[in-house]
């Protein structure tokens, strides 16, 4: 090992690498059992890092941290995809007349990492850096839909079905009902389910493997976003979508070339 290496600090970021690549978190007895660390060694590290808020402890499970998705947060917006969907989720939002943004899957979460506002005055929206249950938000039942839909019993039993209106879906069937109509429409709807007054719309984003890696949503009041005008925001969105997935698909070519 280089002399100059502190151990502490290897050990950390090791520990960083093997929670997020775990969507469920860990226990110290398995982040024991993958590091061969001494006991009282990773109890300390752990105990710091959760300390700096670079991780979180809920019961015996650990995982990634408010503050290191926070750094992360700002990797994001370094990131060429995230550069290159302002354009088009700024013509998103005026196209659609509502808030556009951004998001990303977070440890089971929703991330929001870019959003327009509306040019209307009546308009709602999350910042970046907000986050959101999946299974009520638009961007989230994207990800769920797309990329945990053969896991969904992990994510249930890990993310449990909170009700916040009378409209959110708490039980597995409807979520699977849900997920289904959204994999065949290729959008997807919050109907009022985290906030009885917002309706939501997103598509999903993907990489050059045709991976799901963001979503593209709108936001607005129900009361200026009808269900009528639902499919053609979403033609709006998946304009936007085709738009960040062409130019990133342009620039990766430029680069290999």
């Amino acid at each position: 090992m280089d002399k100059y290496l502190i151990p502490s600090v290897t050990h950390a970021c090791q520990i960083f690498r093997i929670l997020a690549a775990s969507s469920q978190g860990m226990t110290m007895h398995d982040i024991e059992q993958q590091l061969d660390l001494p006991r009282t060694t990773l109890f300390r590290l752990l105990r710091t890092l959760c300390h700096e808020q670079m991780l979180e402890k809920k019961g015996k499970i650990y995982r990634c941290g408010n503050e290191l998705t926070r750094l992360g947060l700002h990797m994001i917006n370094a990131d060429h995809m995230h550069q290159l969907a302002i354009p088009h989720i700024q013509r998103l939002a005026l196209k659609s007349g509502h808030t556009a943004h951004l998001a990303v899957p977070n440890n089971g979460k929703v991330l929001i990492v870019e959003v327009v506002d509306s040019p209307n005055p009546l308009m709602v929206s999350k910042r970046p850096g907000g986050q959101a249950q999946m299974h009520c938000s638009s961007t989230g039942k994207v990800f769920l839909a797309f990329l945990y839909r053969e896991n969904l019993d992990l994510y249930i039993a890990e993310h449990p079905l909170e009700r916040h209106t009378a409209y959110t879906i708490t039980d597995k069937a409807s979520l699977e009902a849900e997920l289904q109509r959204i994999t065949a429409l290729g959008y997807a709807v919050d109907e009022r389910e985290l906030n009885e007054n917002v309706r939501c719309l997103a598509v999903p984003v993907r990489d050059n493997r045709g991976i799901v890696v963001a979503a593209v949503g709108i936001t607005a009041p129900a009361v200026t976003f009808s269900q009528a005008s639902v499919p053609e925001v979403a033609e709006f969105a998946k304009e936007a979508a085709r738009g960040i997935y062409r130019d990133a698909y342009q620039l990766r070519r430029q680069n290999d070339g």
